[in-house]
Parts: structure tokens; C-alpha cells; sequence
């Protein structure tokens, strides 16, 4: 019996209605575009991570760019079912399809139809400042890669650099904070 194991939309993150969620403001990619994604760009070449974010970003027209939080777990999830490998290359992973991979990318394509546009091509744009708290999330997940791999010289750089952005975004939000009423000039 032949079994179909590459259903995007059910596997890729946990089930048919995991994650649904109403409303946020937060643009995303459809389910499964993800792992649909880096599949057709590896089928062209072998990238690094950074390098599938950046490719995304210019395949969309700059309506997706999608976070190490998102790009790397999904890496990691292709590479645990067989589906890319990866090899270190200038100190950096260096990901490309193995045949299990050329398959769920043929069956994806034979699901979508010839003419379908590329995953990356259905994500809404947004401008950016919606998704702010994907932003804080990178952030964090960056100090914290920071903090466990980094020199004492880096993690130095990195408490200034998080202490500079406080900063600044305190100062941001100090006129915020303030009433319109009070800017007011009163007439008793």
C-alpha cells in the first residue's frame, strides 16, 4: 500500500487547525509555504539559512521576510525526515535536497498544479511595523544565541546594543505617555 507522508498543510506544523488564530495584524505565510519554500529554492542550489531568508525576501518583493525563528526550525524538521542534509561550509551549514526532498517537492508541485504560483508568492505584504512582536521574539532569540555562543567581548557588545535600543524606545514612547489634554492650553 502506497502511503502519501508530504501533506504540507497537516504535517508541517502539527495538524489541520494548530495555530489557527483570529485576527493579530500579523502577516504570515500559508501553512506550509515554509518548508514548500526552502525546498524550491534548494532544488535550484544549495544555501545557507541566511541565504534562503534573504531569497525569500527578494523572490516576494520584499512582502516576506522570514525570521531565523521561523527559517531554522523548519530546516531543522526537513533535515530530522531525510528530506535535505546539510554540511558545514566557511563555518556556516550549508543546506541541499536529497531525493526524499526532490520527492515532497514533486508531489507539492503535482498538488499546487503546473501552473501555481511559488510559495512565497501568496504571502499578504505588510509594512512591517505590524509584525513588531516577530521582531522583539528575533531579537530575544539572537541575544540568547548571543549569550550561549559568543566571546565576553560580544556579549559586552550585545548588553550596549539592547541597552542603546531600551533606551531609545523609552524615549519614543515618552511623548505617548503624556495626555493630548495636557499639551492643551487651558482658558480659566
Amino acid at each position: 500500500m502506497h502511503h502519501r507522508h508530504f501533506h504540507y498543510s497537516e504535517h508541517e506544523r502539527g495538524g489541520p487547525h494548530h495555530g489557527r488564530r483570529g485576527g493579530g495584524g500579523r502577516h504570515r505565510a500559508k501553512r506550509g509555504a515554509v518548508a514548500a519554500s526552502i525546498l524550491t529554492l534548494l532544488s535550484e542550489r544549495p544555501m545557507n539559512g541566511y541565504e534562503l531568508i534573504t531569497e525569500l525576501e527578494t523572490r516576494s518583493e520584499g512582502r516576506w521576510r522570514p525570521s531565523p525563528g521561523a527559517i531554522y526550525p523548519a530546516l531543522r524538521k526537513l533535515e530530522d525526515r531525510g528530506s535535505i542534509t546539510s554540511t558545514e561550509v566557511g563555518g556556516k551549514l550549508q543546506f541541499e535536497l536529497t531525493d526524499r526532498g526532490r520527492t515532497m517537492l514533486a508531489y507539492y508541485v503535482e498538488e499546487q498544479g503546473d501552473d501555481a504560483a511559488p510559495p512565497w508568492s501568496e504571502v499578504p505584504s505588510s509594512d512591517r511595523s505590524g509584525d513588531m512582536r516577530a521582531l522583539v521574539f528575533e531579537m530575544v532569540g539572537q541575544a540568547r544565541r548571543v549569550r550561549r555562543v559568543g566571546t565576553t567581548e560580544q556579549i559586552g557588545q550585545a548588553r550596549a546594543i539592547i541597552a542603546e535600543a531600551t533606551t531609545k524606545l523609552a524615549a519614543l514612547a515618552a511623548p505617548a505617555d503624556r495626555s493630548p489634554e495636557s499639551d492643551e492650553p487651558t482658558t480659566d
